[in-house]
């Protein structure tokens, strides 16, 4: 008779590039962006100082990947907070290997002094949500994303709010337009900083522009064409980017933030417009974006343009 597969599990540190296949493969049941080898790959050799991690892989008896663990301090996370995160195999949960990889989690926390602790969990998943109230972890929020269909979006009840914009100084305008230069970059990059400082309930810092550079400005998917700005003069007012997934047919506006200055001017709305012609132009059928449940003010934009909430 066969051992059953809890018997026979082990845990061992991740192994640079022999794992990452794996990783992606576990990553992508969770994820509804599909994350690739590059990004994977480029996330673990990310270590600024100050950056701490705790990779831990689960692994049958023929040492192939059937869980992953993570842990991980951000540069810009508040002293003493981890993000943690544990996924199986799908047709292996509830058999005692993510409860192994969470108490090896734990471990290392404990060693790192960690005083509290994230993670994320979809609210459809009922297995996964008992394991996370089973370890203490109560709701914060919802990040949930919405999905628009480009094939039947109707842009004609806004046409002329981009003109009227422009009419009063603003300039819409793509990185690329910009040159994709260092300075161009860096108005991209506080506009960014600024915004996500600003999303309710954030707590912490943020990327330094040298981060943001390795890991925004040099990722696979980025496009100068697809980070757009506002600009009132020299000065940003807001941004959006969108990644494209051609193969999906799908473009994601990843983040959109208009600063206080310039708020209930349209302008959010009018960068959203700008992203869903981008992706139409680009032949996409599917447009995506997420959102924090507690921003009312980017819900009810995109609520307006049609985006359906997912689960």
């Amino acid at each position: 008779m066969n051992d059953p597969i809890e018997t026979q599990v082990r845990l061992r540190p991740a192994r640079p590039e022999t794992d990452f296949p794996a990783i992606v493969r576990l990553i992508n049941y969770f994820d509804r962006v599909p994350t690739t080898l590059e990004q994977v790959e480029k996330n673990y050799y990310f270590m600024p100082e100050g950056r701490i991690l705790h990779r831990t892989m689960a692994v049958d008896a023929n040492d192939q990947v059937i869980g992953y663990g993570v842990c991980a301090h951000e540069t810009w996370f508040p002293a003493g907070e981890f993000y943690v995160w544990v996924i199986i195999e799908p047709e292996l949960r509830g058999r005692g290997i993510g409860t192994r990889l969470y108490a090896d989690a734990l471990e290392f926390l404990r060693q790192q002094s960690a005083v509290s602790l994230k993670s994320e969990v979809h609210d459809d998943d009922e297995l996964s949500m008992h394991f996370a109230r089973r370890y203490g972890y109560d709701i914060d929020r919802h990040i949930f994303e919405s999905e628009l269909d480009l094939t039947s979006f109707n842009e004609s009840p806004y046409a002329g709010l981009i003109p009227q914009l422009e009419a009063e100084g603003f300039r819409f305008v793509s990185l690329a337009d910009l040159g994709d230069t260092t300075e161009a970059r860096r108005g991209l990059y506080q506009v960014n900083y600024d915004a996500v400082l600003d999303i309710p309930g954030y707590v912490g810092e943020w990327l330094t522009f040298d981060q943001f550079e390795e890991m925004v400005c040099n990722s696979h998917w980025y496009r100068p064409d697809g980070q757009f700005g506002v600009l009132d003069g020299d000065t940003w007012a807001g941004i959006a980017a969108v990644q494209l997934l051609d193969d999906l047919k799908l473009a994601y506006n990843l983040f959109t933030g208009v600063l206080r200055p310039y708020r209930g001017r349209k302008l959010a709305l009018a960068l959203k417009l700008v992203t869903i012609r981008y992706a139409l132009a680009h032949g996409m059928q599917r447009m995506r974006t997420d959102n924090d449940s507690l921003n009312g003010p980017m819900l009810a934009i995109n609520y307006k343009l049609g985006y359906v909430p997912e689960p």
